[in-house]
């Protein structure tokens, strides 16, 4: 007999695509063992082991599990096991602030977790579309691309736009909070703005709202990739710009919104349970 704590995260993976594949998830209890249902017991365990592991490798690997063809049958398991494992990650990783950290925080100065730099972030880019939709200097027009009559009358493309609000943002944060475009994150994703004060980091998704991937983008690029990262603690930002109704990229099902909050308030009625306290959604108009 060998001891699967002994075991490495590799070799755990190795035995759980080897025999995973041969042998189906048990479904039934036969009240009797065969050598069927004991190698589908083991690779469960094998499974379980994994998702109990809270480092990067482990995370690295039930995603590589779960995209592997040979385990279709086991798809369901491993999906639901690397969501554990992140959550598990996530709290291993979690570390309480000090009672300097909380009086910064609340003076708003230096954020002292994940959580609080997500919040610093979201305030700031929600007061940069509330200036933009409400002051009276045509902030809306840099992002808008200008015809030889000097008219505004198409969008600028998605990194244009990022670059305009990540200029906007910059001057907002306080001291030592970072800002720069196309971050890093697990997996080798690439976040369109990472925002980092010492060892926290906060994903920004950026989306036109004509883009094809507006509706999924928030879990399947900005939960499913960045936020996965432990320096996050789950958490990410996904900002869409507003150009107008009738240039918004339709829903699966169900009418266009008709506004910028409308907007907002359906994709945020998309987030799970599990990711609504940890994702913002940031909806800003820039319609003329």
């Amino acid at each position: 007999m060998f001891s699967l704590e002994r075991l490495s995260v590799s070799a755990l993976g190795m035995l759980t695509r080897f025999t995973g594949q041969y042998f189906d998830p048990c479904k039934f209890n036969e009240g009797y063992v065969t050598p069927a249902r004991e190698a589908s017991d083991l690779v469960l365990r094998f499974v379980r082991y994994l998702e109990a592991d809270p480092s990067q490798a482990a995370s690295e690997q039930l995603a590589s599990l779960a995209a592997d063809p040979s385990l279709e049958r086991w798809r369901a398991e491993l999906s639901l096991a690397a969501d554990r494992q992140r959550v598990n990650r996530r709290d291993h990783n979690y570390r309480h602030p000090s009672v300097e950290q909380v009086r910064c925080t609340l003076d708003d100065r230096s954020p002292a977790n994940p959580a609080d730099l997500a919040a610093l972030v979201t305030d700031r880019i929600r007061r940069i579309g509330v200036r933009i939709k409400n002051g009276n200097a045509n902030a809306w027009r840099p992002y808008w691309k200008e015809n030889s009559h000097g008219n505004r009358d198409r969008p600028k493309h998605e990194e244009s736009c990022r670059d305009t609000l990540l200029d906007a943002l910059r001057p907002t944060l306080p001291p030592g909070v970072d800002a720069q475009p196309e971050g890093r994150y697990a997996n080798r994703a690439r976040a369109d703005i990472r925002v980092a004060y010492r060892d926290s980091h906060v994903p920004v998704e950026v989306k036109k709202n004509d883009s094809r991937d507006v509706w999924s983008a928030a879990k399947s690029q900005l939960v499913d990739s960045y936020a996965s990262d432990p320096e996050t603690g789950g958490h990410g930002i996904y900002v869409v710009f507003w150009f107008g109704s009738d240039r918004t990229q339709p829903p699966t099902s169900g009418a266009r919104p008709r506004s910028a909050a409308n907007l907002r308030s359906r994709l945020e009625a998309r987030l799970t349970q599990d990711n609504i306290d940890k994702v913002s959604v940031c909806v800003i108009d820039v319609e003329p």
